[in-house]
């Protein structure tokens, strides 16, 4: 892959990682109650720490954006998400493992109870905000945000879609049961 290829890649992923964090972080604030219930449920923390680890939990969310979205601060707010996916995967994996499997993950947006397939979507989007980390993001040109901006923006809702058709895939199943 050439440089020129490679850094329009790395932009489209900081594109789409900008738009994912920016919609679970606008979720998690615009619905906290929610969101602190399902912090709760995950009973990895006291109750009593539920509260203010939702609200850093949604603060560093916006934090990395921030930071993605500037050329030289770029690597820095890739590696918080880096670090964010890779603990929510950790928090996923655990309750997995304890048999909590009908919490919803939390994640923002969808409902989606927690399963290795999402443990599995967290390592795929940390590894490419680890390698955004890694290659940093250049000050593109216009006709780079031409192509990133719309290609980054698709691949968002391509990603949205899916996650809505896996929650209503769950729910005609849970409904034909009855």
């Amino acid at each position: 892959m050439g440089p020129d290829l490679l850094q329009m890649f790395v932009l489209t992923t900081m594109v789409l990682l900008a738009l994912l964090f920016t919609h679970a972080a606008w979720h998690k604030a615009s619905a906290y109650g929610r969101f602190l219930g399902y912090v709760i449920n995950y009973q990895l923390l006291p109750e009593w720490l539920a509260g203010p680890l939702a609200r850093a939990l949604i603060a560093a969310e916006a934090a990395c954006v921030l930071l993605l979205v500037y050329p030289d601060t770029s690597w820095l707010g890739a590696l918080g998400m880096v670090g964010l996916l890779l603990a929510y995967g950790a928090a996923m994996a655990v309750s997995l493992f304890r048999g909590h499997a009908e919490i919803d993950c939390g994640c923002g947006g969808a409902a989606h109870p927690v399963s290795w397939l999402l443990v599995l979507r967290n390592l795929v989007l940390a590894g490419l905000a680890a390698l955004v980390a890694q290659q940093g993001v250049q000050a593109p040109g216009l006709a780079g945000l031409m192509v990133a901006v719309p290609a980054g923006t698709g691949l968002w809702l391509v990603y949205n879609l899916f996650g809505k058709l896996a929650e209503n895939q769950r729910l005609l199943l849970a409904n034909s049961k009855y």
